[in-house]
C-alpha cells in the first residue's frame, strides 16, 4: 500500500500521511495526528484554492493559514472543502504562532463557533452543541488484517485491491471511519471475480472484524 499503517513518525520522513480529502477527514485526520504526537505540518489542497496549512506540535495546533487568513479562521476556511488532497511532513515547524491549543479544544471551538452562526458542524467532526459525532476511526490494526486477508485469497494482487477500495470510498487507510468498515469490506471483495474466492475473502475479513471487535459489519 502506498501508505503502511504503523510507520514511524521519525524526523526526516516526507510525507508519511497522504491520501485523498473528503467530507470529515480534515477534524478525523487532526485528530489522529495528535493520537500520534505527531509533529510537523499538514497540507490541504483543494481546486480553486490555494493550499491551506495546520502546524502541530504533538497534541496541539500551533499555526494555521491559507490565502492569507490565520488562525482559527483558516481552520474554518479548509473546513468547508470537501474534495482535494491531504500530506503531512514530519518535523516542519510553524514560522509563527497564531494558535495554541490542543487540537480537540481547537476543533470543538469551530464547531461552536459554526453552531452559533446557525451553519453545519458536520466537517468538523462534531454534533450540535459541541458533541462528538458517533462516528469514530476504525482500530488502526483492521486494514492490515484486511489486506491479510486479501492476500491469502488472491496472492500480491490482493493488497493493490484493498489499496484501491480505500481510494474508491474516499479514505485513507489510516482513518477509516467505523461505519465505512462494511462499505470497505464489500469493496475490496468485489474485485475478486471468483464467487468462490471472494466467500473465502469475505470469511476471513468477518474473522478480522470480529477479532477487533466489530463483529459482522454489514456495507
Amino acid at each position: 500500500m502506498r501508505a503502511r499503517l504503523g510507520a514511524a513518525w521519525h524526523a526526516g520522513e516526507v510525507n508519511a500521511l497522504q491520501g485523498n480529502l473528503g467530507p470529515g477527514i480534515l477534524s478525523h485526520l487532526l485528530q489522529y495526528l495528535a493520537m500520534q504526537h505527531a509533529v510537523g505540518r499538514l497540507s490541504v489542497s483543494s481546486n480553486g484554492h490555494l493550499p491551506g496549512h495546520v502546524f502541530l506540535m504533538g497534541t496541539r495546533v500551533t499555526h494555521i493559514e491559507v490565502a492569507g487568513l490565520q488562525g482559527m479562521a483558516a481552520l474554518d476556511e479548509m473546513m468547508g472543502w470537501e474534495h482535494g488532497r491531504f500530506a503531512f511532513q514530519v518535523g516542519l515547524t510553524a514560522p509563527m504562532a497564531t494558535v495554541d491549543q490542543p487540537v480537540q479544544e481547537v476543533l470543538l471551538s469551530l464547531a461552536i463557533e459554526r453552531d452559533t452562526r446557525g451553519e453545519s458542524v458536520k466537517a468538523t467532526g462534531f454534533g450540535q452543541n459541541g458533541a462528538l459525532d458517533a462516528t469514530e476511526l476504525s482500530d488502526p490494526g483492521v486494514v492490515p488484517g484486511l489486506v491479510w486477508a486479501a492476500v491469502s485469497v488472491g496472492g500480491p494482487i490482493g493488497e493493490i485491491f484493498v489499496d484501491e477500495a480505500c481510494d474508491a470510498i474516499g479514505h485513507h487507510p489510516r482513518l477509516i471511519p467505523e461505519d465505512q468498515l462494511g462499505a470497505l469490506v464489500q469493496e475490496i471483495a468485489r474485485r475478486f471475480h471468483s464467487g468462490m474466492v471472494r466467500e473465502d475473502f469475505l470469511t476471513r475479513a468477518e474473522a478480522v472484524l470480529a477479532h477487533h471487535g466489530y463483529g459482522r459489519v454489514e456495507e
